[in-house]
Order: C-alpha cells, then sequence, then structure tokens
C-alpha cells in the first residue's frame, strides 16, 4: 500500500503534470499572458443631477412647461422656395406653398399660373423627395396643387372720354 499513496494516479497525476508544465514554461519564458477583459458597459443609474447637454436640457424644459416643439410643417413651408429651386429650377418663385399636413404628410401648393400649375402636377415626385431631403424630420408623401388664384384687378373704370374740342 505504501507504493499506491506514493504514486498520484488519475486526476491527481494530471494536476502534478500541469503544475510541472506551468513551471517549465515559466523558466522557458513562454507564458501565455491574460488577455483584458472588454467592458460591455457600465449601467448608468441616473439620479437628476448629471450633468446634461444643452439640446436635451430644452428639451426637458419643453417638457416639463408644456411647451411643444416647432412643427414640421412649419420648416417645410419656411423651406418651399430652396426645395423648389432644388426640384424645378425653372419654376422659382412662381409657386407658394400654402399647408401642410404633418399627419397625412400632404403639402398643397398654390401656383400663379395654370401652366405652372401643369408643371407642378409634373414635378410632384422631385418636389416630395426634395422636400425630404431637404427637411428630414417632415414626411411629404403627397403634393396637391391648387387651382391658381384669380388675377387681382382693380376697380373698373370707365375710358376716359375726350374732352370737347372748341370749335371755331
Amino acid at each position: 500500500m505504501s507504493q499506491e499513496q506514493q504514486q498520484p494516479s488519475g486526476v491527481d497525476l494530471a494536476r502534478q503534470a500541469l503544475v510541472a508544465a506551468r513551471e517549465a514554461a515559466k523558466k522557458n519564458g513562454a507564458t501565455q499572458t491574460k488577455k483584458p477583459k472588454q467592458r460591455t458597459g457600465a449601467v448608468v443609474h441616473r439620479d437628476g443631477r448629471e450633468p446634461l447637454g444643452l439640446g436635451a436640457a430644452i428639451g426637458m424644459m419643453m417638457t416639463e412647461r408644456g411647451m411643444a416643439a416647432p412643427a414640421a410643417g412649419g420648416s417645410v413651408l419656411a423651406q418651399f422656395d430652396t426645395i423648389l429651386a432644388a426640384a424645378a429650377p425653372e419654376l422659382a418663385g412662381r409657386a407658394q406653398a400654402v399647408k401642410f399636413d404633418a399627419d397625412t404628410g400632404r403639402l398643397d401648393v398654390a401656383p400663379d399660373a395654370p401652366a405652372v400649375g401643369t408643371k407642378l402636377h409634373w414635378s410632384a415626385p422631385k418636389l416630395i423627395a426634395a422636400a425630404n431631403d431637404t427637411v428630414p424630420t417632415a414626411n411629404v408623401r403627397a403634393i396637391h396643387v391648387l387651382a391658381p388664384a384669380p388675377m387681382k384687378t382693380g376697380p373698373a373704370t370707365a375710358a376716359a372720354v375726350p374732352a370737347p374740342r372748341p370749335t371755331a
């Protein structure tokens, strides 16, 4: 029995072999360094006292006070001249955006002449693409071309009657 106790077997033999191999590797300089573990990201528990960016702070203030951010339609209407110049430069200054419904994505445009209205109908896909590129927050899905406004004229006046000529 004394021989069986002195010679390890099974798991003990494997453990001793592993220890001997590690010691030999340390002597030869072939040790393997452990790679640092990559952090997966810290969980931040905010208690309301951390610094915020200016935009986030203003957004929180507007929410707390019940203010609403400007609607996307306002910027589509404000940028319409740029949108029209990008999509159909020949129509620049010949039409005006009258209304934008953000829920349906419909932009109402009023031309100054019937021919301009026809060109707006033809250019509608380009106008939609240009509007969505210029104002990414607005989702323009349709262009509705209104009838051109009637020409404004002043009050009707009678033709000037020539003054009577003196005779003789």
